[in-house]
């Protein structure tokens, strides 16, 4: 009874009421707590780095509220030293204050290989053997030699090197290739239409090189070379003319398939007209 009494008191409901207010309180100071230290609704978005340096853009990153590191390098021959070539997270999300931005970046040294042994190979598995050490196949020369297609010397920069020097990844190494006797002149073939890796491929199997290179102004300093088409070249491959093996041929290439389109069409046209 004394029970039912106490409950029905002014200081029974006055205590009630002060321990709801401090529960109140204290989760208030919890939910506070939590969102100031999880940053909770306050985000920012990730630039785009790549391309930039790390000491360009690590002043920039560190006062937008994000900490960055790099975590790997790695050496592409088509970038600049230094520059970051990627970059986790990816630009354009959304992160909490204070995270981490993971750096990846051009080495600043270039990678070393060791010149392979290419003398007595044929051209064609020369050629693969290059490719496989991350080398570039630069100019072919030939001389006359009873062994027709074989390689007879090997040069960087104009100078004979030894097989086991070391050398930069992506050197392109010029080759001295025998010429038999079967004939010293080859019919030009066709390239337009084809991207850079596919005529210079084309050239090489007939045993003629790439001479100068024309670009138009759709090729940028970020194009892969590569991949742009020719549509134009001298001497042209579509009327019988034969050059010099070893030889060279003009190229213009471009981006725009439409200069592509246009200059086949043009040829095609020609075609139809001397038939």
């Amino acid at each position: 009874m004394n029970f039912f009494k106490f409950i029905t008191t002014k200081y029974f409901w006055y205590n009630v009421l002060l321990a709801i207010v401090a529960i109140a309180v204290l989760i208030a100071i919890v939910l506070w707590s939590l969102t100031y230290y999880t940053s909770a609704g306050r985000t920012i978005i990730v630039p785009d780095v790549k391309g930039s340096t790390v000491e360009q853009v690590g002043t920039q990153l560190k006062n937008s509220g994000l900490d960055y590191v790099v975590i790997d390098s790695l050496y592409r021959q088509d970038v600049q030293r230094g520059a970051i070539v990627e970059q986790i997270p990816s630009a354009g999300k959304s992160v909490k204050k204070g995270r981490k931005i993971f750096l990846t970046i051009n080495a600043y040294t270039s990678e070393k290989v060791l010149m392979p042994q290419l003398v007595d190979y044929s051209l064609r598995n020369a050629q693969v053997v290059l490719e496989t050490k991350g080398l570039k196949l630069g100019e072919i020369t030939y001389k006359p030699s009873a062994y027709n297609g074989l390689v007879l010397g090997q040069m960087v920069d104009g100078k004979l090197i030894n097989a086991g020097e070391q050398i930069e990844k992506g050197t392109k190494v010029q080759l001295i290739v025998g010429r038999g006797d079967g004939g010293s002149a080859v019919v030009v073939p066709e390239l337009v239409g084809l991207t850079f890796a596919e005529a210079l491929m084309t050239l090489h199997a007939v045993s003629l090189n790439v001479g100068q290179m024309v670009f138009d102004n759709s090729v940028t300093a970020s194009t892969d070379t590569s991949t742009t088409v020719v549509y134009k070249q001298s001497p042209d491959g579509n009327n019988g003319q034969v050059a010099e093996i070893g030889a060279s041929v003009k190229i213009w290439l471009t981006a725009d398939n439409d200069v592509v389109i246009d200059a086949m069409e043009e040829i095609e046209n020609a075609n139809k007209k001397e038939d």
